[in-house]
């Protein structure tokens, strides 16, 4: 977790209440404020309009699965006013701990984990919304339930006919979860969304991420070059209709991997048969 770039004792006075720390990225830092997750947009400048821009589509997402924006403002700290968001708090840990704590799903809890994320998905896709920052950290469990995910962070989430935002000549994100494609320089379409969840899931299921070692660095060649390989394999016992959806989800050809919906609706069918 990056550290925030305001003081907490800073914050809470801005925020009229005890705050704590959430986590950090490129656009700004978010804090757990009551009942709310108030990300701060304190980092690298987003325009306005842009922001508007945001908002509106995120206002129209209307899912369990998906973190609830309840409003924007601004918060005023050192005498200058920054752009900040309200979301709804999400009770439970996210993923990244869940996998650093070694609390990983059974084989039917990471079936319900992958529907969870992909009805998410499908409703953010529907509303014409991108992520564009899929990863362990950006999903919680309401109540540590992995049938209940929750996608959050959602300020990088764009339409998906709009153009890619950069930051320092890169598309913005994580690389460790980027499609093939994106880390070629392409747009993040809702495909690459699709990309993510499969590596999400597989790392949540194995404890480790399915293309890279811990700690290594790698050029986005190289990276595309891992992901072409194949993933690492899954531990025993998964089911082989979700095996081989995990297998479509996280191909290198972005056409291979469908839609949210079409992957939902052959992990229900597939599921049912079994």
């Amino acid at each position: 977790m990056h550290q925030p770039r305001f003081d907490s004792t800073e914050v809470a006075a801005a925020l009229g209440g005890p705050v704590s720390h959430l986590g950090s990225g490129t656009f700004g830092d978010t804090w757990h404020r009551g009942r709310a997750a108030v990300k701060i947009m304190c980092g690298e400048p987003l325009p306005p309009e842009r922001l508007q821009r945001e908002v509106a589509g995120l206002s129209r997402i209307a899912s369990p699965y998906v973190v609830r924006l309840d409003g924007n403002g601004t918060v005023k700290l050192r005498g200058r006013e920054y752009q900040a968001l309200f979301f709804e708090y999400i009770e439970g840990d996210d993923i990244a701990k869940q996998i650093a704590s070694g609390r990983l799903p059974s084989p039917a809890e990471a079936e319900a984990f992958l529907r969870g994320l992909l009805t998410g998905l499908a409703h953010m896709h529907d509303k014409k919304t991108v992520h564009r920052d899929i990863k362990p950290a950006n999903v919680a469990l309401r109540g540590d339930d992995w049938s209940r995910p929750v996608l959050l962070d959602l300020g990088l989430a764009r339409g998906d006919d709009e153009s890619t935002i950069t930051a320092y000549g890169f598309a913005v994100g994580t690389r460790w979860y980027m499609a093939p494609e994106v880390l070629r320089g392409q747009p993040q379409k809702p495909a690459a969304d699709l990309f993510a969840v499969g590596v999400t899931v597989r790392e949540a299921v194995a404890g480790r991420h399915p293309f890279y070692e811990t700690g290594t660095c790698l050029q986005p060649g190289e990276m595309v070059s891992r992901i072409a390989e194949g993933p690492c394999p899954l531990p025993a016992g998964m089911p082989t209709h979700v095996e081989e959806l995990l297998d479509r989800l996280t191909d290198s050809r972005k056409a291979a991997r469908g839609s949210a919906y079409s992957c939902l609706a052959r992990l229900l069918s597939e599921g049912a048969a079994a």
